[in-house]
C-alpha cells in the first residue's frame, strides 16, 4: 500500500481522542477516497480489503462468547482435526508383591471434524467510497464485526435445537412458576458428564426469565459482561448472556425463550488456517463486491453422550 495512504490511515485509527479522530477524517476523507477509487490503486483497496477483513476475523475468534462455551483451536489449512472421546485402558490396581503385572490397551473413540466454510460479502458502489470514504470504511468495520461474531453462535444454536430434544436433559416449564426443582435435575445431569464445567447460557430475555430462580450478581459485573459474557452464577455456575441479533428480515435470531446448558466438554470449534481468504471483485455498473471466506467446523459431540441441556420456558 502507498506509504503515504497507509501513514494517514494509522494515525487515524491509532489516536484515541474522539473529537481528533472525528477531525483527522475530515481531512483525510478526500484524499483516501481519491486514492481508493483509482483504477490504479485497485491493487490498495483489496490490500485493505484482506487487512480489514482479517483483523475482524482476530478479533472475533479473541471475544466471541462461544470460546466461553465450547472448545475452540486452529490448525493448519490442510491438516485434519479429531475429536477423540472416550479414552480409557492402562488398568491401575493392587497386588500382592512380585505378582504379575497384567496390561490393557488404550480404547477410544475418534471423530473427525468437519471442514466448511464461514463467508460473507458485501456489495457496494464506487461512488459511495468516493462521497464518504470514512463512513463507508465504519460501516464496512461495523457490518464485518457483527456478521462474523454471529457465525458460530448461529451454529452452535442449530446443533443444540437438532441434538437436544428429550429428558432427562430437556425440559419445559412455565417461566411465572420457575422453581431450582425444575431447573436443578437437568443441570446436574449435564453436570455429571461434563466434570462439573458447565455453563448456562441464553438471550437477555432468558436469563432476565431465570433471574427470578436466583442468580448471583458480582461486584465486578460490567468489568465481566465486557470481557467474557458472563454475567452471573447460579449455585456455582457460570450464566453467560449472548446478545441477540436480527436477520436480514429484521428477526430476531436467538429464541427468547431458551436456556442451555452447555458441558465445556461437549463441543469443539476448529479453524483451519491461521488467515481468512479475501477478494475483491470488480461487478457491472461501479459496484465492487468484497468477499471473506475462512476454513472452519463445528461439531457438538456430547451432545448425544448428556453434556448438553436445553430448557424452554413458556
Amino acid at each position: 500500500m502507498d506509504p503515504t495512504v497507509f501513514a494517514t490511515m494509522q494515525a487515524v485509527q491509532a489516536e484515541e481522542n474522539d473529537g481528533r479522530r472525528a477531525e483527522l477524517k475530515a481531512l483525510s476523507n478526500a484524499q483516501l477516497a481519491a486514492h481508493f477509487t483509482h483504477p490504479r490503486n485497485a491493487g490498495d483497496l483489496e490490500e485493505l480489503a484482506y487487512d480489514l477483513l482479517n483483523i475482524q476475523w482476530q478479533d472475533t475468534m479473541e471475544s466471541n462468547v462461544v470460546q466461553q462455551l465450547i472448545e475452540v483451536k486452529t490448525v493448519g489449512l490442510g491438516d485434519p482435526d479429531y475429536v477423540n472421546e472416550n479414552l480409557r485402558g492402562m488398568r491401575a490396581y493392587w497386588q500382592g508383591k512380585g505378582g504379575q503385572i497384567l496390561s490393557d490397551v488404550i480404547r477410544y473413540e475418534r471423530a473427525t471434524m468437519p471442514k466448511e466454510e464461514q463467508v460473507a460479502a458485501i456489495d457496494l458502489h464506487q461512488d459511495e467510497l468516493a462521497l464518504d470514504f470514512w463512513g463507508e470504511f465504519d460501516k464496512l468495520v461495523t457490518q464485518a464485526e457483527e456478521k462474523l461474531s454471529q457465525l458460530p453462535v448461529t451454529r452452535l444454536l442449530e446443533l443444540i435445537q437438532a441434538g437436544i430434544s428429550v429428558s432427562p436433559y430437556a425440559g419445559t416449564f412455565a417461566a411465572s412458576t420457575l422453581t431450582d426443582t425444575q431447573i436443578d435435575p437437568i443441570l446436574e445431569a449435564v453436570a455429571q458428564r461434563s466434570k462439573g464445567k458447565v455453563t448456562i447460557a441464553g438471550s437477555r430475555q432468558a436469563i432476565r426469565k431465570f433471574a427470578s430462580v436466583g442468580l448471583d450478581f458480582g461486584p465486578a459485573l460490567q468489568q465481566q459482561v465486557f470481557e467474557t459474557g458472563i454475567i452471573a452464577r447460579y449455585k456455582g455456575y457460570p450464566v453467560a448472556q449472548i446478545e441477540n441479533f436480527e436477520d436480514f428480515a429484521g428477526n430476531l435470531v436467538l429464541p427468547v425463550d431458551e436456556l442451555w446448558f452447555i458441558g465445556q466438554n461437549s463441543g469443539r470449534l476448529t479453524y483451519y488456517g491461521a488467515t481468512a481468504k479475501v477478494q475483491q471483485l470488480r461487478l457491472p455498473s461501479f459496484y465492487i463486491r468484497w468477499e471473506t471466506a475462512r476454513d472452519a467446523g463445528m461439531l457438538l459431540y456430547g451432545a448425544a453422550k448428556g453434556r448438553v441441556g436445553r430448557v424452554t420456558l413458556t
